[in-house]
């Protein structure tokens, strides 16, 4: 949906750097039509409406929503109204093109906070539910989740402008903009290598960027970061292992017994385990020409059920 760009506003005046396009006038109108026309319920929302709060009928739903004294109803609307990807995307050029400082953020926090914005909440086929003057809270949550000041580091940028292509920039930018990553040098080494030498038109780009994007936050002293990537790998394999030993037991006995005997269910799917391991190996062979293959250790001989004592044998035997 383009986004009014007619809006009026206060100007306010400008007493840091110049730029061609003031990013306080450009952004204000944007951020006041994304929030004028964000009311929309999605199905996802209403599926989470009906597993913790209530059925969802439009007559209730209209009821609760109109309730300004329930927490629940907060927490509700901060659900609704959270910077979608789409909007981020649509932002992230004007950014580029005209930086926004801490000050600037902050005069149009303050300029979005004093605008009454009043709106329609409308059902997932756009029927109009109900109408309500958007809480203070809300627009601010809005604006800090998203992140206006944060700078992109110099050489990443460069890297990206040289490395990534045009349409795929904005996409890329965002997620760094999310994650509000703030890189030392070696993990700037590492992104400049990554956006050079991956190739942008692969399906797995972005997911490969995702995975990589919270190690980095967590490895900054390490002198090369293949060794925290294949580390990583080597945590999944474990994670695996165990998954799988779960799901043998899960064929031999039930979840009840398992719980008695203290056994605890893995968090991880296995097909997620083993899809993040892909995308590792894409990543370090892509940008450092190699990756490490794991093998599976060296498994006993197989027993059988009868030659153990008890349900508790049975259990230590597949958790080894």
């Amino acid at each position: 949906m383009p986004f009014s760009t007619n809006l009026p506003g206060r100007c306010y005046s400008r007493r840091m750097i110049q730029y061609p396009h003031d990013p306080l006038n450009d952004l204000f109108p944007r951020l006041v039509s994304a929030l004028e026309h964000g009311g929309r319920l999605t199905r996802a929302i209403l599926d989470y409406i009906g597993a913790t709060l209530f059925d969802p009928s439009p007559r209730r739903l209209a009821a609760f929503l109109a309730d300004d004294d329930d927490s629940e109803r907060d927490s509700l609307l901060d659900l609704i109204f959270y910077p979608d990807e789409a909007f981020q995307i649509h932002l992230e050029p004007l950014l580029a093109a005209s930086p926004v400082t801490p000050e600037d953020e902050a005069a149009l926090k303050r300029r979005l906070l004093e605008r009454k914005i009043q709106l329609t909440i409308r059902l997932p086929d756009k029927r109009p539910l109900t109408h309500l003057v958007l809480p203070v809270f809300i627009k601010s949550q809005y604006i800090e989740r998203l992140k206006l000041s944060w700078q992109l580091d110099g050489p990443v940028a460069a890297a990206i402008a040289s490395g990534v292509s045009p349409a795929r920039v904005p996409m890329v930018r965002v997620r760094l903009r999310n994650n509000g990553l703030r890189v030392q040098k070696r993990g700037r080494q590492f992104l400049c290598r990554f956006f050079e030498c991956m190739p942008d038109d692969e399906p797995d780009y972005l997911a490969c960027l995702d995975l990589v994007l919270p190690l980095l936050e967590r490895a900054r002293g390490d002198a090369d970061f293949y060794d925290p990537l294949v580390n990583h790998k080597r945590e999944l394999f474990r994670t695996l292992q165990q998954a799988r030993r779960f799901e043998t037991l899960m064929r031999q006995s039930n979840m009840e017994m398992l719980m008695l005997q203290g056994v605890r269910a893995p968090h991880a799917d296995s097909g997620q385990l083993l899809e993040q391991m892909r995308l590792i190996d894409r990543i370090c062979l892509g940008v450092f020409g190699h990756t490490e293959t794991l093998q599976l250790p060296m498994e006993e001989p197989q027993r059988e059920i009868a030659d153990l004592d008890d349900t508790g044998a049975v259990i230590r035997s597949l958790w080894r």
